[in-house]
């Protein structure tokens, strides 16, 4: 049986919608949501319909991934692309399958750390929004009432000692909470797209190997 030359439609289809949330959730995380967490500004209009595009399309980025998983498991693909040398080839490897971890990752403790402050359940099961964890308490910070409210003298309601927001025995800067985590993962997927992206372009300009056509429709 011959190899195809493209991979199966359904996976180019999950492809793309994943790249397209992957983006959309990195955009509205860095210009959206961390400024306001950053700020610790809770009820910035528009905030709560931010946060449930966010957290949609995290979970479909999770669900797309495992049928793309299986997908991919149960259909014949391309053989493996040539860098023109084997440190590419493995680079290749080592950013393509780390780019599978760390979407898979930051999927996965985004959607645990909205469970446990909240977040989740108050944009789509219907829960109140009050009561600890409902608010934006900084990262790593979580000392109930430690903070003052911007230009206030009073404390903050974002600071609740929500879980994943308990500072560790670094003291009041020392915790690592997943919200931390989330966006330091971020950072390493933002490292991994701008290599898969070159890659691309490297091949697709200066190798002339139109690889790019193998995650595309059309015939085998």
């Amino acid at each position: 049986m011959d190899t195809p030359k493209r991979y199966h439609p359904a996976l180019v289809t999950l492809h793309w919608l994943v790249a397209l949330l992957v983006f959309t959730d990195l955009y509205i995380g860095y210009f959206y949501i961390r400024p306001i967490i950053m700020l610790g500004r809770g009820g910035v209009p528009g905030t709560d319909l931010i946060l449930k595009i966010h957290i949609a399309a995290g979970v479909a980025i999770l669900v797309f991934l495992v049928i793309r998983f299986i997908i991919r498991l149960t259909t014949r693909k391309p053989a493996s692309a040539d860098a023109g040398s084997k440190a590419l080839n493995v680079l290749a490897k080592v950013v393509h399958y780390s780019l599978y971890f760390f979407v898979f990752a930051i999927t996965v403790v985004g959607l645990i750390f909205s469970l446990q402050v909240n977040r989740f359940q108050v944009a789509f099961l219907g829960a109140a929004s009050s009561g600890p964890g409902s608010g934006f308490p900084r990262p790593g910070l979580g000392t109930p009432g430690a903070f003052p409210q911007p230009g206030t003298g009073t404390p903050s309601p974002n600071f609740n000692g929500a879980p994943g927001f308990r500072p560790g025995p670094g003291g009041r800067r020392g915790g690592i909470s997943l919200l931390m985590i989330h966006l330091y993962i971020s950072i390493i997927l933002i490292v991994l797209l701008t290599l898969h992206i070159l890659a691309a372009f490297y091949h697709q300009l200066f190798r002339k190997d139109r690889l790019l056509s193998r995650m595309w429709y059309g015939q085998a």
